[in-house]
């Protein structure tokens, strides 16, 4: 008799996590753990990672199976979506450096340090308790968790929360009335963020207003962009950049030209110029060699102003922008482009429908959606992703799409064949 999906699921939990125990064990590496003193993260090499993803994977169908339809639809309504309360909370208050690691604290004492309310903290530390965020060491004595140690001390994770919470997780839920307001809109001003915010801004916009705001997207953007699949690494090792180590390559819309920076390391004879708007490029680095790495002030949506480069270079800037205005970014390019010419994207590339499992898609979509609330954008697929080129112009050809290994993001290799 062949076993129930529930014991298939719990065999493979228990398969994977053996797999992942023994790898720790062997390694000197400490076994998980919810206690200060556990490692913010472990990196792992890939068969540890795809082990860890199974027992995740199937933990997550587990649950599902479990609970069953209406108690799994009970559980996102009443526990998840008030999750990220006191996690915010934390974020919020700087609750994490308010006491060090070797210390301890009471509620009216962190309540007292964060100058909120007794009880107002009460409730939040409560709820964060559920959550593993904090530990209570004996009745009324809170100390730091594993979570907390993170956020104290690993740079800028904080700022990620509270940007995350502040204007994403606050847009989330009103995603749907925007859909019904404006529907179809790829306006940037007219999406879930804007119902949220009482604002006729754009995101950007509307954030620049305040420089904190401003300074904690950036935080935050820099601390996504560190993360293992984001890299910088990433982008240098997988194009073939040595075919233009004497060429002049342009990073539209670079911030503040980390890219730039390592291809000047990395080629000494390439030229590099960084493309974004006045305020980014006023916080570029000073310490670099203009010889090689050239900063400019530049909107996208205006014509290109460096003609002849070898490589027109985009990291993360079409998901943020609906299909007609990425037509806009494009077609600007053309003036500029000389035959041979190379458009290089570096961004998500949506997989088919039914080739991830639910579990692993679940996070494809939520960056999806997360584009819509905030900028009326999109991630794409490769359908997408051609048709859109080719709306801008039939010159512009796909060459290749390579996801590198460990990467979240896909380099789309783009000839402008003139």
């Amino acid at each position: 008799m062949s076993s129930s999906r529930i014991a298939v699921l719990a065999s493979t939990i228990e398969q994977n996590t053996r797999v992942l125990d023994e790898y720790l064990r062997k390694n000197g590496l400490p076994s998980p753990s919810f206690d200060a003193s556990n490692p913010p993260d472990l990196v792992l090499p890939e068969d540890i990672m795809k082990a860890k993803g199974a027992a995740l994977e199937a933990m997550d169908e587990l649950e599902g199976l479990l609970l069953g339809p209406m108690p799994k639809i009970f559980h996102e309504l009443t526990q998840k979506h008030t999750n990220l309360t006191s996690l915010h909370a934390v974020a919020k208050f700087n609750m994490a450096s308010k006491f060090s690691a070797q210390e301890t604290t009471t509620i009216p004492e962190l309540a007292s340090a964060c100058g909120i309310d007794k009880k107002d903290c009460e409730r939040l530390i409560r709820h964060a308790l559920t959550n593993r965020i904090f530990t209570e060491s004996s009745k009324g004595v809170i100390a730091h968790s594993a979570m907390t140690q993170a956020i104290a001390n690993v740079p800028l994770l904080r700022e990620w929360i509270e940007e995350t919470c502040e204007n994403m997780w606050s847009s989330a839920p009103r995603i749907v009335s925007a859909m019904a307001k404006w529907p179809g809109s790829e306006e940037p001003n007219e999406t879930a963020f804007n119902i949220a915010h009482n604002s006729q801004l754009p995101f950007f916009a509307e954030i620049s207003k305040d420089p904190a705001n401003a300074k904690r997207f950036a935080d935050s953007m820099s601390f996504f962009q560190a993360s293992p699949g984001m890299q910088t690494a990433l982008v240098i090792d997988n194009y073939n950049w040595a075919a233009y180590e004497t060429g002049t390559i342009v990073d539209v819309g670079g911030s503040q030209g980390a890219v730039a920076i390592e291809l000047a390391k990395r080629f000494p004879n390439i030229k590099c110029v960084v493309q974004d708007l006045p305020e980014v490029i006023a916080g570029a680095p000073k310490d670099v060699n203009p010889k090689q790495v050239k900063f400019q002030e530049y909107d996208f949506f205006t014509e290109q102003l460096v003609k002849d480069a070898d490589v027109y270079f985009f990291r993360m800037i079409f998901h943020n922008w609906g299909d007609k205005y990425c037509v806009k970014i494009l077609r600007n390019l053309i003036p500029a482009l000389k035959k041979g010419a190379r458009i290089v994207i570096n961004d998500h590339v949506v997989p088919e429908p039914g080739v991830l499992s639910p579990y692993q898609d679940r996070q494809v979509r939520a960056f999806d959606l997360v584009m819509k609330e905030c900028f009326n954008a999109k991630e794409r697929d490769v359908n997408d992703w051609t048709n859109l080129l080719k709306e801008a112009d039939e010159r512009f050809a796909v060459l290749e799409i390579v996801r590198p290994v460990g990467s979240q993001l896909q380099m789309i290799n783009v000839e402008w064949k003139g």
